[in-house]
């Protein structure tokens, strides 16, 4: 049985809940495999916010009413060393964004705006 038929079996939270290693990923959908089997699974983000997690990547899924859903991945570490209330988005390449706690934005990598790239003076 596939993992995404046997999670859309239970309704209950500990039915319905797994976690599995991401085979791959595209568009809006996550191939994941778990103890259980292998199944597709939508991506779910925040609003205004679109992600597409690496393969290897840990990832919780949930039954959902009409397909089963892909939560998102673990947080295995703290690379980018936040604190509480903190916000980092990252990509694979090493660019990132963080919100710190004194109000502060900190930017790593090369920023463009209106695709033109922005030089400190």
């Amino acid at each position: 049985m596939r993992l995404s038929e046997k999670i859309m079996q239970g309704k209950t939270a500990e039915a319905g809940c797994s976690s599995g290693a991401i085979i791959n990923s595209a568009d809006r959908r996550v191939t994941a495999k778990a103890v259980s089997g292998t199944g597709q699974f939508a991506i779910v983000a925040p609003g205004g916010m679109m992600y597409i997690p690496r393969p290897q990547e840990e990832a919780v899924m949930i039954a959902g009413d009409i397909e089963p859903l892909c939560l998102g991945v673990k947080m295995l570490r703290n690379d980018y060393h936040i604190e509480p209330g903190e916000v980092v988005l990252f990509s694979g390449g090493g660019a990132s964004i963080t919100l710190k706690n004194d109000g502060t934005i900190h930017l790593d990598g090369d920023v463009y705006i209106n695709d033109v790239r922005w030089e400190a003076e």
